[in-house]
């Protein structure tokens, strides 16, 4: 589980204090937590510290990395040590009990990489707007049909980074390059992930300058991706 922590506006620690009880309540608990921690304050310390006996937590510092969600993501893949890599924001919560254990049968196929159903919940007790993740052709030019980083998983021998260089389509971006590069995910629909809707969210705070230069970049990079792939 690559969990990329910060102070998240002062809830940081709340959130992930959170997030880690729905961990401890999985029927399936053969899995590490790798935290990336880009926080000032130390508030996700002593959360992983109050939750160190009940699970196998690894917190790595991340003070000196780019203060975005790729970065950190990735920093947080890179310490992982388990045969699957199952992305989970720090805001975000795992929606059922059995939620690892259905995501572990995914990787007891020849499946590469996974999508899982998700919803919506403001309050972190109720959910709404459930989703079944699909990919779209323009999926990378930020129509999101799949959701959060967090409904992902992958072999972690063939995960690909996130591009550093995205903030607003850093989910989108690579949702298209993993079934360029892996073909396509396996899907499953059940609801496994819930996303917090809170004010804080990096997408709230993305500038139209900020949206007109990642697609630009985007276009770009995919359109030359494509062109030496067909080659």
């Amino acid at each position: 589980i690559c969990i990329p922590a910060y102070d998240m506006g002062g809830q940081g620690g709340l959130y992930l204090k959170q997030s880690f009880e729905k961990l401890t309540e999985q029927s399936y608990q053969d899995f590490e937590v790798v935290v990336s921690d880009q926080s000032e304050s130390d508030a996700v310390w002593r959360t992983c510290a109050a939750f160190s006996d009940r699970l196998d937590i690894k917190r790595v510092s991340f003070s000196e990395g780019p203060r975005q969600a790729s970065a950190n993501t990735n920093n947080a893949m890179r310490h992982a040590r388990g045969e699957i890599v199952k992305i989970l924001f720090q805001d975000d919560l795992l929606a059922r009990m059995d939620a690892l254990s259905l995501t572990a049968q995914v990787f007891d196929t020849e499946a590469v990489w996974m999508l899982c159903g998700s919803a919506v919940t403001r309050d972190g007790i109720t959910a709404e707007r459930p989703m079944i993740p699909r990919l779209n052709p323009q999926i990378r030019f930020g129509k999101n049909t799949v959701s959060s980083p967090s409904v992902l998983a992958v072999r972690r021998e063939r995960a690909l980074e996130f591009d550093e260089d995205l903030v607003w389509l850093m989910d989108v971006e690579i949702y298209h390059r993993l079934n360029f590069e892996l073909g396509p995910p396996q899907i499953v629909p059940d609801v496994l992930i819930w996303n917090r809707l809170h004010t804080g969210q990096v997408s709230a705070a993305v500038s139209p300058e900020l949206r007109k230069k990642e697609l630009l970049y985007v276009r770009q990079k995919t359109r030359m991706m494509e062109t030496l792939g067909n080659k």
